[in-house]
């Protein structure tokens, strides 16, 4: 029988901010009663093989040991769940078009997903987190991310500040700079390091 655990679905950006300093990122449960287990959908290759923007600023992307961890988890519904994510997705594409929202295809899917699992989704994309709010999608931001990491021993309060000294760094913080302190004093109770 298999070990029952805590899914957490990534949508790319997530996925892409966070595999290259936590490695491998996908393969390794954390916490206790059940584990966390991080998850990307297996569109995320799709949309990576698609923009020449993407390939040329996370090239590490194709590297064997990051194909092999998103691989390994790569989320996936039985047929029944299939079909629900399928119709939560119509209707998800639906309700961005009547609001003028610009979400890719990746982005809803993973949105449906979430919705049919009951599954929580890490993004910081506002519309993404507008459509979820909405539709009542449980959606975490990667400062919560950060912090469910470290309580659960994942990773420690030195990873904590590395990751946000380097995307303030590589100008990518996941949200503006005086929100990201807000959340991170709301989901840690300090200050922000940076």
């Amino acid at each position: 029988m298999s070990q029952r655990v805590r899914d957490v679905l990534l949508d790319s950006s997530a996925y892409f901010r966070f595999a290259q300093s936590i490695h491998p990122l996908l393969k390794e449960l954390f916490g206790e009663s059940p584990p966390y287990s991080l998850n990307v959908l297996a569109e995320l290759d799709d949309e990576y093989n698609t923009s020449q923007r993407l390939q040329h600023k996370f090239e590490w992307v194709l590297q064997k040991e990051y194909r092999e961890d998103r691989n390994a988890k790569r989320y996936k519904l039985n047929s029944k769940d299939s079909g629900e994510a399928v119709r939560a997705f119509g209707y998800l594409v639906s309700y961005t078009d009547s609001n003028s929202l610009n979400l890719s295809r990746e982005d809803l899917l993973s949105l449906a997903v979430g919705l049919v699992k009951g599954i929580p989704v890490v993004t910081d994309d506002g519309g993404m987190r507008r459509v979820a709010e909405t539709h009542n999608v449980d959606c975490w931001n990667s400062v919560k991310l950060l912090k469910v990491m470290l309580t659960s021993k994942r990773i420690d309060k030195d990873k904590v500040l590395e990751l946000l000294e380097y995307w303030e760094y590589e100008n990518d913080l996941p949200m503006p700079k005086d929100r990201l302190r807000k959340e991170y004093k709301e989901y840690f109770g300090e200050n922000c390091p940076i």
